[in-house]
């Protein structure tokens, strides 16, 4: 048996998610915190920005360019490691009518098409890792062919590299909601010979909904195969204001193939 990450949500979504066996990741640029996709990307430019002169300036503007233009296609689904938030039960839980599903991170990693990763909140953290992510390019001669294809594929390695450290990272001020995620990063080309895109790497066909006048994609990660030894689902967390009686949801559970999970109720006290 793996850790445990805790996915809130309210009923609606609960039943939808155990009856299709299925999680929904969606595109990055759809989270609580709108700033979130250029958090890491200011914090990328102002060091480059830093240590740029006459002598690299021609390194580092096309490396820019570059970046400007490869957008980060990373679709995730969040949980936490907290089993009972009273933040999370009143954010995403339906102000405590919900649940929290307590999914095994353990059973997710035979899945090489998606990563699971803790957010890293720690600034300084954050920025190591922009320094050590940069370093190859601070490293490269400052006389080079630019425009070269060799060097196109050496920055988009950078890229892919900072695109999956924003996927991870977030302002400290979110630091409560010890979020885990799932991370998906899927490759999407633009075929201009049949005017579609293509997808490589993917956990599924995208899908799109209709959410407040956005339309929102997303990718539909299964997790209908499983051995006992290693079951998606461990246990549920019944909200502090949720009306479930336990041998109902046993048997809702059961009937969809879930037999061993635990079920357990808020300590806390909320109304």
């Amino acid at each position: 048996m793996g850790n445990i990450m805790y996915h809130y949500c309210n009923v609606e979504a609960f039943k939808a998610i155990i009856q299709n066996k299925t999680l929904w990741l969606s595109s990055i640029y759809n989270l609580n915190d709108y700033k979130e996709i250029h958090w890491i990307k200011e914090k990328v430019l102002k060091k480059i920005q830093e240590i740029t002169t006459k002598n690299n300036y021609e390194k580092f503007n096309t490396f820019i360019k570059f970046y400007e233009n490869k957008q980060p296609n990373v679709y995730i689904a969040s949980f936490s490691q907290g089993e009972d938030l009273l933040s999370q039960w009143r954010a995403y839980a339906n102000d405590g009518y919900g649940v929290a599903i307590g999914f095994n991170t353990d059973y997710f990693k035979e899945n090489n098409l998606i990563k699971t990763s803790k957010v890293l909140y720690n600034e300084s953290l954050q920025e190591k890792e922009i320094e050590k992510i940069l370093k190859p390019l601070f490293q490269m001669k400052d006389r080079f062919d630019f425009d070269s294809y060799e060097f196109e594929k050496f920055s988009e390695k950078i890229i892919d590299d900072i695109n999956y450290l924003s996927a991870k990272s977030k302002n400290e001020l979110f630091m409560e909601e010890q979020e885990i995620r799932l991370i998906h990063n899927p490759i999407i080309v633009e075929d201009k010979s049949t005017k579609r895109f293509i997808f490589e790497n993917n956990i599924s066909p995208m899908m799109f909904r209709a959410v407040c006048g956005n339309l929102i994609p997303y990718f539909e990660l299964k997790f209908d195969n499983f051995e006992n030894d290693n079951e998606p689902i461990l246990e549920i967390i019944k909200g502090p204001k949720n009306k479930f009686i336990d041998q109902e949801i046993r048997i809702f559970l059961a009937n969809n193939g879930f037999y061993n999970v635990k079920i357990k109720g808020s300590k806390s006290s909320y109304r």
